[in-house]
This record gives C-alpha cells, sequence and structure tokens, in this order.
C-alpha cells in the first residue's frame, strides 16, 4: 500500500506542478510539503499542523481528505462491529386442558420481564451514557505574511508565517475567546478587544511586529486580528518654521543664472504645482526616481513632492508655469527650451536656500 506521502506526491507530478505552486496556491511551506511527501512527519510543527497540511493538500489534489488524513493517524477505514447472533424465540407448547393456567403464568413473566428492562435501562442511561461523537480536529489554515501591513479573520490554531528575509516566525492563534491568545517563539501573549501589543518574533530583543485585537466573534471562536510590521517611531520634534523670500509678481528664468525662493535653517520636502496654458513637452527628474517625460496640452496639471532636488526639461516653455510656496515661476517664453534645477543648498552659515539654477 502506497503511504500517505507517495500519494500526494504521485497527485502533484500528475497534474505537473512544483512545489512552489502548490506553496503559492495552498500557503504550506514548500518545505512541508517536500517533507510530508517524503514521509518525515517528525520535521513538520505538531500533528495537528501536519493533519491540516494532509488534509489541505488531498483536498487542493481533489483526493479523499478524510482517507488520507486517517491513513496518517493510523486509522483502519470501514472497520464495523460483528453482527449480534440472532436468538430464536422459544416456542411454548401447551395443552388446551392446561392454557388459564399458562396463560397467568405468561402475563406474569412478561410483566417480571418488562419491569426488570425498565429497571436496566434507567441505570444504564444514568451509568453508563453514550460517549458523544468526536468531532473531527478543526484544520490549521496557515498564511504566509510577505507584506507591510496583514489583517484578516483566524480561527483557533491558524497559523501566521511572518517571512523575515531568509527566515519566517510563527504567530499561532492557540484560542479565541473573550480575549485572544496568540503563541510566539518568546511565549504566550494575551490580547483583549481594541488592544495592541509588539512583539519580538525572533528572539533578539527587539520588537518586529505590532499585533492588534480588532474585533472577536466568540459564538464562531474566530478573531479579526491585524499584523503591521511598520512599528511606529516616536513623533519627531516639529521643524523650525520655514523663511519665505519676499515674492514679486513673477520669477522669470530666462538669462537667470540662479534664484532664491525659500530660505530655511533645514532641508525639507517641498511641493511644486505645474500648470500648462498650451502644448508643451515637459520632463522631470524628482531625486533619484527615473525621469518622466510626457507631451502637455491647456488645463493639464502635474504635482511633485520632493525631498531633494527636481530637474526639469521644457519645450515651449512659456505655456509652463511652477508653483512652489507662494512664488510663480516662468521658465521662459513661448518656444523657448529651457532646463533648470531647483533644490536645496548649504549656505555659509549653514541654512539652507531653495533656489533655481539654470542648466543650460
Amino acid at each position: 500500500m502506497d503511504s500517505v506521502g507517495a500519494i500526494l506526491k504521485a497527485a502533484r507530478e500528475e497534474k505537473k506542478l512544483s512545489p512552489d505552486q502548490v506553496s503559492s496556491d495552498t500557503h504550506i511551506l514548500p518545505s512541508y510539503i517536500q517533507a510530508i511527501e517524503e514521509n518525515r512527519f517528525q520535521d513538520l510543527p505538531g500533528e495537528a499542523y501536519c493533519a491540516g497540511f494532509i488534509g489541505t493538500l488531498a483536498r487542493y489534489y481533489k483526493l479523499d481528505s478524510g482517507h488520507l488524513t486517517a491513513m496518517f493517524r493510523g486509522i483502519p477505514q470501514n472497520e464495523k462491529s460483528a453482527p449480534a447472533p440472532k436468538h430464536k424465540a422459544t416456542v411454548i407448547r401447551t395443552e388446551k386442558k392446561n392454557r388459564a393456567p399458562l396463560m397467568l403464568i405468561i402475563v406474569i413473566l412478561l410483566i417480571v420481564t418488562a419491569a426488570v428492562l425498565f429497571i436496566f435501562a434507567g441505570r444504564n442511561g444514568q451509568e453508563a451514557a453514550p460517549e458523544p461523537v468526536a468531532q473531527e480536529e478543526q484544520k490549521a489554515n496557515v498564511y504566509v505574511m510577505n507584506e507591510v501591513l496583514f489583517e484578516r479573520s483566524f480561527s483557533e490554531n491558524d497559523i501566521v508565517q511572518v517571512q523575515m528575509g531568509d527566515n519566517s516566525s510563527e504567530i499561532v492563534c492557540r484560542s479565541v475567546g473573550e480575549s485572544v491568545v496568540l503563541g510566539t517563539k518568546g511565549g504566550n501573549v494575551t490580547l483583549a478587544p481594541s488592544q495592541e501589543k509588539l512583539l519580538d518574533l525572533d528572539g533578539d530583543s527587539r520588537n518586529d511586529v505590532k499585533v492588534s485585537l480588532k474585533d472577536v466573534n466568540t459564538g464562531a471562536r474566530t478573531a479579526i486580528i491585524r499584523i503591521d510590521r511598520a512599528i511606529e517611531a516616536p513623533v519627531p520634534p516639529p521643524l523650525p518654521a520655514v523663511s519665505i523670500a519676499p515674492k514679486p509678481e513673477s520669477v522669470i528664468m530666462h538669462d537667470k543664472g540662479r534664484v532664491t525662493i525659500l530660505a530655511s535653517p533645514v532641508k525639507r520636502n517641498f511641493a511644486m504645482e505645474v500648470s500648462f496654458s498650451g502644448p508643451c513637452m515637459f520632463r522631470y527628474q524628482a531625486d533619484t526616481d527615473k525621469s518622466v517625460e510626457n507631451y502637455y496640452k491647456a488645463g493639464d496639471q502635474v504635482h511633485l513632492d520632493v525631498a531633494e532636488e527636481v530637474r526639469v526639461w521644457l519645450s515651449n516653455a512659456g505655456h509652463a508655469k511652477i508653483l512652489i510656496g507662494d512664488a510663480e515661476i516662468a521658465l521662459g517664453s513661448k518656444g523657448d527650451v529651457t532646463s533648470e534645477k531647483i533644490g536645496w543648498e548649504e549656505t555659509q552659515d549653514r541654512s539652507f536656500n531653495l533656489s533655481i539654477v539654470s542648466m543650460h
């Protein structure tokens, strides 16, 4: 008889699926799939998880999950109890002359038998109540968290594998009630509704994720849990106020080498709005991003958020107007082709000026 692993491996190969494809569809790690196919069940997290993985793979391959799970647990199939022997009814033959006394005896025997059966039935109901039918053990769902934020409904025994570089750490939903108990490598953590806690998953004394309990359904024994790897840093102190240089009616960059727009004690992000009054070819490169080039027409607008600097190239520059803070900037006249750099420059007193510098 083929083993559980051999049956699952044959089903996968018959469907021409790779372990990576099966892992992507079922959220079971490829190493776990290989261990199951090689019957190395001791390499898996535990018997309950292993049974859950086997059931999930069987249903994925359209196999009998109950049969394969029973094979894994070593439970014989189609086991039936031997039928109870049938007793032949005893035939009592009487003669007509003794019928009345005999009928009385039969009635008495029936009454006594019924009383005895009633007494034994009562005792059996009190002393040997039938054992409840064992419920099928709940299958464990395994989810893989590759993204920064992960939120979903969990049942008891569900597992989240949090990818951390080349390794992964597990968070197990151990129990769901009025509160939820999560299991990690470092131990168990209890969460009350709307509560959040920081967890160290790999035991390096540094918090890796923030978990929060959003909602609990005690009847269904499910909980909505949010896992966030973007742990909030302390709020920095407010930046010093930016002083804005006096704004002329319009800054015309044509034939000017450098113009200062803003002055600030520190560098900070700035927003730039570009609006077009006619056809214009506009190319820009903000910070270290790739350059973007498009053709714009009257009424079009472009919004940029810049940290350090932005380089712009314009053809038919008179149809483009740039707004930074309260400063309106014209980079040329209609038909002009121009290129400029707008960015922060450090001054001798270690403050910063946001300046426009011609590159042509």
